[in-house]
């Protein structure tokens, strides 16, 4: 090529990958909270076969910093989220039919009803950010802590009599180049754990830590939880996930001598 040429296409590159830089566009500048939110499902293996699988079953472990943590088997139905629950080595079992829960031999300082889909909608908000009646922020950006990643954020609420207690939110930090789920901030407003007076607790940061993949969707293996000082609140594992197990309808009935939980969500 002449060097005329040669200087000319070098100038003209040179000018277009400046133009392309100034109108690049980060992610959630322009897109909407539905369109990163469909994309942060696909990063996590797409919506049908979540949605189709008969339940969401695992083993989880989930300890409070400083303390033993208590290992639970949870089997949720998918299309009417009841739920049944094992505590491998125990005696205490616990059951939800979607409108109560009971417990046998229960021994943990938390109520049944709130344990019951705890752990389920942690590891699984990547797909119930779909779910009816959540209602979706606009997009903004965030920080965890020291990470220099600037996330897009995007608040999960819900419509009044949504679930037990829909004052609640959360806040999705999603990837901004892998679309994946990062971490969510949350709140608790379930009456019975708190003092008298107060709405909600302060703000907890969930940073999950580990994946998997099973049956082509992608899910957590491990979280940590953290204080508003950074402190460590709570760590969870996570093994033996499956989208494939029978929902056994006969722990749907509640046990004799089994105890309704009366508690206030």
């Amino acid at each position: 090529m002449p060097r005329g040429r040669r200087i000319l296409f070098r100038s003209l590159s040179t000018l277009i990958i400046s133009w392309l830089v100034s109108c690049a566009v980060p992610l959630g500048a322009s897109e909407t909270a539905s369109e990163i939110v469909d994309a942060m499902i696909e990063a996590h293996g797409g919506m049908e076969v979540w949605r189709q699988a008969p339940t969401v079953s695992f083993v989880d472990e989930l300890a409070p910093a400083g303390a033993q943590g208590a290992r639970s088997s949870v089997t949720v139905e998918q299309s009417r989220r009841r739920a049944y629950i094992d505590f491998p080595g125990t005696d205490m079992r616990l059951g939800w039919d979607g409108e109560k829960a009971w417990s046998e031999n229960w021994q943990l300082p938390f109520p049944p009803r709130f344990l019951a889909l705890l752990n389920y909608y942690f590891l699984n908000l990547p797909w119930l950010v779909k779910d009816p009646g959540v209602v979706l922020s606009e997009p903004e950006t965030g920080r965890l802590f020291d990470d220099p990643t600037d996330y897009v954020t995007i608040r999960m609420t819900f419509e009044a009599g949504v679930g037990d207690t829909p004052e609640d939110y959360y806040v999705l930090y999603i990837h901004p180049e892998t679309n994946r789920l990062a971490a969510c901030e949350y709140i608790v407003t379930y009456t019975s754990l708190l003092p008298e007076g107060v709405e909600s607790t302060n703000p907890h940061v969930l940073i999950y830590d580990r994946w998997t993949e099973v049956s082509g969707l992608r899910v957590p293996t491990h979280y940590t939880i953290y204080e508003q000082d950074h402190s460590v609140y709570a760590t969870c594992s996570v093994s033996d996930w499956s989208f494939e197990k029978g929902f056994d309808l006969a722990r749907m009935t509640v046990p004799p001598g089994a105890v309704v939980d009366a508690s206030t969500p």
